[in-house]
């Protein structure tokens, strides 16, 4: 692991230890719905360590729905620590604080894994930057043959 990784690693280590702590000492209640948060978050928290640092760069770059998947993970993790963090402290029905939850981390789930687990059925960022720009030379220069005939 290089230096780089390491010190983003320890950094969201320690952002996330100083979450857990401020909201130990925040929380009065422990409902139901801090629980199914708790783990919830403590989920994508996993997910998102494991797309950061786990996942080799190759992988890293593939795109899934259009964007990275560095990128759809964090984009994950900000919105289910959002999500989670607010409905930790209400106290809803189970069905209320599991489901939204449960259905966000499925359609995560639906993408990451199977970019994790193909390598050709994902294009990385690079290779389709690429195609295009080498079809578009190919057009520009049929159209300048073409003219100068």
């Amino acid at each position: 692991m290089n230096r780089k990784k390491l010190q983003l690693g320890l950094m969201f280590g320690v952002f996330f230890v100083a979450y857990l702590t401020v909201l130990f000492l925040v929380a009065k209640t422990f409902y139901t719905s801090f629980w199914v948060s708790f783990i919830f978050v403590v989920l994508a928290f996993i997910f998102t360590t494991i797309g950061f640092f786990f996942v080799s760069n190759e992988q890293r770059k593939k795109q899934v729905v259009g964007m990275p998947v560095t990128v759809m993970t964090a984009m994950y993790f900000v919105v289910e620590f959002i999500l989670g963090t607010i409905l930790m402290f209400f106290d809803i029905q189970f069905v209320w604080s599991f489901v939204p939850q449960f259905i966000l981390f499925v359609l995560f789930i639906l993408c990451f894994i199977p970019a994790m687990l193909s390598e050709n059925n994902y294009k990385t960022t690079n290779e389709k930057v690429e195609k295009i720009d080498v079809k578009r030379e190919i057009q520009n220069a049929k159209t300048e043959d073409d003219n100068n005939k």
